[in-house]
């Protein structure tokens, strides 16, 4: 696994974990950020990556699997975002066969991509995967599961305080 942070600090984190970090430094940006991991897992002899946000809270690896059992023969494959709009993960066999283009409508960019240059795609709808917190009613709907993770423990230590401060006022 590789971990792209402009935080150095992260590096204490990750690399305990036996995950490899690469600071971004100057060159900043979601896509920067992931074409720079894409070499990196070249370098090392990758011949797939796969990019996953961390912003997905309800992954599990079982969910991982299933993505990675549904496209094993594609050069390309994706799961959209809940809005359709974006792309929560992306599979690329081999690593440079598109250029990541994370951000507005990637999506439908990735499948253009991968339609121009005429490579197998596949597209594995997922609610797990597909789950990304964006604006803050995303953590409401979050807070309705019954997360047994990080994710979980949080989101009931934040409502834990938020009831408590409004007991006090």
């Amino acid at each position: 696994m590789t971990v792209v942070s402009a935080d150095s600090a992260v590096q204490r984190i990750v690399r305990p974990l036996g995950t490899v970090f690469l600071w971004e430094g100057k060159r900043r940006g979601l896509n920067k950020g992931v074409r720079l991991a894409i070499r990196e897992s070249e370098r090392r002899g990758a011949t797939a990556v796969l990019v996953i946000h961390a912003d997905i809270p309800l992954v599990a690896a079982s969910d991982i699997l299933q993505f990675l059992n549904d496209s094993k023969s594609d050069a390309v494959a994706l799961t959209p975002s809940k809005d359709g709009h974006g792309t929560n993960a992306l599979l690329l066999r081999p690593p440079n066969v598109i250029r990541p283009a994370f951000g507005k409508n990637s999506f439908r960019k990735h499948l253009s991509l991968a339609r121009q240059r005429n490579l197998s795609r596949k597209v594995v709808l997922s609610k797990a995967i597909g789950f990304d917190v964006d604006v803050p009613s995303d953590l409401k709907r979050l807070m309705r599961y019954s997360l047994r993770n990080e994710t979980g423990r949080f989101l009931r230590a934040m409502k834990q305080d938020v009831d408590m401060r409004q007991k006090g006022s």
